[in-house]
C-alpha cells in the first residue's frame, strides 16, 4: 500500500537529461544515414550509448525497490473477466497510438523510437547500434527509448485493448509498472495530460532509407 502522505507523480523517476541528449544524437544519426554519411551516423549512435542511461533504466525495470516503486512486491495476475483475450492490439493500432501521442511516453514525456526503426538502425550499423539477447548487450538509449504500448489499466488486472486504455510508453515506464495499477504506484492518469505534438517522428523517417541484404558499411 502507498503511504497516506505520498504525493502523486507522473512516473517512477524524473528522466535524466542524457535521455534527451541521446534522442538528439540518434535523430542526427538518422539524418546522416539518409544523406549517405554512414561514418557520422556511426559516431553519433556510439555517443548515444551512455552507461548512465542503462543504469537509470535498470533502477526502474530491475528488482522491486520500494524507494522507486513505492511497493515491495509485484501483484499476482488477476483473472478479471473484462480483459481482452488478445494480449496486444495489432501493429497498425500500435503505430496509430504512437502517432496520436507524438512518439512520446505519456508518463515521463521522453521521446521514443519506433521499434522497426530501431531494428533498421541495428541492421545498418550493427557494431554500434547493438542489440543482443541480454540487456547488457543492448544499446542503452535504443533500449530505453524503444516505443511500446502500455495498458493504463493493466491487462492482467482486467484492462482491455480499447484505444482509450492504451498509451505510448518508454521502456522504463512500461516494464517498470508491470501489473501495478496507477493507484498502487501513485501515478497520475497519463490521459489527464494532452500529448505533445511537434516534429519528433520516432525516427520513422528512416523508412525512406534504402537498405540491402548486406546493410550499410
Amino acid at each position: 500500500m502507498l503511504p497516506l502522505h505520498a504525493p502523486a507523480r507522473r512516473c517512477f523517476l524524473t528522466p535524466i537529461p542524457q535521455l534527451s541528449a541521446a534522442a538528439d544524437l540518434l535523430a542526427s544519426a538518422a539524418d546522416s544515414l539518409l544523406v549517405g554519411d554512414t561514418a557520422s551516423a556511426r559516431q553519433l549512435v556510439a555517443e548515444a550509448d551512455m552507461p548512465v542511461i542503462a543504469a537509470y533504466t535498470s533502477l526502474v525495470t530491475g528488482a522491486v525497490n520500494p524507494l522507486v516503486h513505492w511497493q515491495s512486491a509485484m501483484p499476482s495476475a488477476g483473472a478479471e473477466s473484462g480483459r481482452s483475450a488478445q494480449r496486444m492490439p495489432s501493429s497498425s493500432v500500435e503505430r496509430a497510438i504512437c502517432v496520436r501521442d507524438g512518439w512520446r511516453c505519456r508518463y515521463c514525456g521522453s521521446r521514443v523510437i519506433d521499434r522497426s526503426m530501431r531494428a533498421r538502425l541495428h541492421r545498418c550499423l550493427p557494431d554500434v547500434a547493438r542489440w543482443g539477447a541480454r540487456n547488457v548487450d543492448k544499446h542503452s538509449a535504443l533500449a530505453a527509448l524503444s516505443a511500446s504500448l502500455d495498458h493504463v489499466v493493466p491487462h492482467s488486472r482486467g484492462g482491455t485493448n480499447d484505444e482509450p486504455n492504451l498509451v505510448t510508453a518508454c521502456n522504463a515506464c512500461q516494464f517498470g509498472r508491470g501489473q501495478w495499477t496507477l493507484d498502487e504506484v501513485g501515478f497520475y492518469d497519463p490521459r489527464e495530460f494532452p500529448p505533445t505534438s511537434d516534429s519528433w517522428d520516432g525516427l520513422t523517417r528512416l523508412s525512406r532509407l534504402a537498405t540491402t541484404s548486406n546493410d550499410l558499411q
